[in-house]
């Protein structure tokens, strides 16, 4: 008669080959319930202005409204004559103006010591950035031909088409440096610094911001949108 092969398993032995199992299928779950689960989240729209865009990294370009979120590696853009004002989780304010584009690199913030970390990548256009509470030794700001160090508040960074970069700073004060090894410059309220190219020296003059609806302070945003001047956006051209 065929004997028949029995095979004994312990309670642990079981157990222990069902927890990657488990892990597996609790994995897939969440992946499937919260495709956007490794986003993080690092601020909002506070208003846009004709029209503005978002592509989150790996993702689709599309449109941004008023209290949309914005995320960390993503690119965020402005059409011709359109604005985006943003705030960060440590209320930083960031502004962009007509046909700019940037990249929100990197955040993180503790909001009991202040201590975090703030990266954006300027690639073209105006911009305005009002500190927040985060610590500005965190803060790092790059063009395609400067670095941007904050001691300062307030301040204006204007990209050219060819990466050419000024800085005007309202209070306070910036450090500027090429990044291809030229002269860095220390840039106090009331100058513009100017860096032609990463080899270039920083060249620092007196002088104001350069001039963008976008870069206005919220007040006179409203204002203006009460007036029929502009008004929050967010679509398809």
């Amino acid at each position: 008669m065929p004997q028949k092969l029995i095979i004994q398993t312990s309670p642990r032995a079981v157990a222990a080959m069902r927890r990657p199992i488990a892990a597996l299928f609790c994995l897939t779950c969440l992946l499937v319930a919260s495709p956007s689960w490794a986003e993080t989240e690092i601020g909002d729209v506070r208003s846009v202005k004709v029209w503005a865009y978002g592509t989150p990294s790996g993702g689709k370009r599309g449109d941004l409204y008023e209290s949309d979120a914005v995320y960390a590696d993503e690119t965020v853009e402005t059409a011709n004559e359109g604005a985006l004002h943003v705030v960060f989780r440590d209320d930083t304010d960031f502004r962009l103006g007509s046909a700019s584009r940037a990249v929100l690199d990197r955040f993180v913030y503790n909001a009991d010591s202040h201590a975090g970390v703030l990266s954006l990548s300027l690639l073209k256009g105006v911009f305005r950035y009002t500190s927040g509470k985060l610590a500005k030794r965190g803060v790092k700001i790059a063009t395609p031909v400067a670095l941007i160090g904050i001691r300062g508040t307030d301040f204006t960074v204007s990209v050219a088409d060819d990466g050419a970069t000024e800085v005007a700073v309202a209070e306070g004060e910036v450090e500027i440096t090429p990044s291809g090894g030229g002269a860095a410059a220390n840039v106090s309220a009331g100058q513009v610094a100017a860096v032609a190219n990463p080899a270039a020296d920083a060249t620092v003059n007196t002088g104001t911001a350069a001039s963008d609806p976008g870069l206005q302070d919220q007040s006179d945003t409203d204002a203006g949108e009460a007036d029929g001047d502009g008004g929050d956006g967010g679509g398809g051209h």
